[in-house]
């Protein structure tokens, strides 16, 4: 983690008003005010713009995922609370998340570095406490993004190694019912550093992928709703049901119960905080 570098001679606020009164510079040359507002931060650009603000919103919604979040996570809401926990709990965490972004973007507009949200932390932070605070976020942080990317590689193998059991080398017996957790280790280990290597090595390419792969995760999502509904024409339930139907399976109390299904929603959300750093 870089060390922490606080602004010079503090914050120049009134230096910051006068740059928030031209509006008219925002619009004409973002990449210009954002040079600018590092100035008067009391640093000097040195990383490269190479995104847009829509292949941004395509990374965001690429690392949310959708269709992948659903699929992997969708036994905790329904073990949680059924029906009632995964369309409350997606309605109670996007509402939460709502107000983290809108909070986040409101930050970040004023003080655009690379060091996200530890370097806030520092500098909105009480002078006797920022030091250890901005150091347990950017480590909080730091922490979190190491265990998320993890956890995504990780369901990313158990999603392709039940993929391959598509293929059969007999009826009833996939080609992957043999695999020893070695060899489930070696394919998480092998898709860890795929996904290293590439924006290590191909960081120009990113925006491309970025767009390409926005269009497979709209596909995605439309292609597990068609299968849904494909699928439920053996029968609906009621939308009391649906809506009401609370029902904990997994064995803690029914307020932890529902907590614990919000995982699902919270997982697939969690992009909101990753993408400003």
């Amino acid at each position: 983690m870089p060390p922490l570098q606080p602004p010079k001679d503090e914050l120049p606020r009134a230096a910051l008003a006068d740059s928030e009164c031209n509006k008219s510079e925002h619009e004409v040359n973002d990449k210009a005010v954002a040079d600018r507002t590092l100035e008067i931060l009391g640093y000097t650009a040195e990383l490269s713009r190479n995104r847009s603000t829509w292949n941004v919103v395509f990374m965001c919604f690429i690392l949310s995922s959708v269709p992948y979040g659903i699929s992997t996570t969708f036994t905790y809401p329904l073990a949680g609370g059924g029906p009632a926990n995964v369309i409350w709990g997606w309605i109670a965490v996007c509402l939460i998340i709502l107000c983290v972004a809108a909070s986040l973007a409101e930050i970040t507009s004023v003080f655009p570095t690379a060091g996200g949200v530890y370097y806030q932390t520092f500098v909105l932070s009480p002078p006797w406490c920022r030091h250890i605070f901005a150091w347990i976020c950017g480590w909080a942080y730091t922490t979190g993004q190491i265990m998320i990317t993890l956890s995504v590689n990780f369901a990313t193998t158990q999603f392709f190694i039940a993929s391959l059991n598509v293929f059969e080398k007999s009826p009833g017996v996939g080609i992957t019912d043999h695999f020893q957790a070695y060899h489930v280790f070696l394919i998480f280990l092998a898709i860890t550093l795929v996904c290293h290597a590439i924006p290590a090595l191909g960081n120009k390419w990113l925006p491309l992928l970025e767009q390409f792969a926005i269009f497979w995760t709209i596909a995605g999502v439309i292609a597990i709703v068609v299968c849904i509904l494909v699928l439920a024409k053996e029968g609906r339930h009621s939308a009391d049901w649906v809506f009401t139907n609370f029902e904990p399976q997994a064995g803690w109390p029914a307020g932890w119960s529902f907590c614990v299904g919000l995982l699902q929603a919270s997982w697939a959300t969690s992009a909101t905080g990753m993408i400003i750093s």
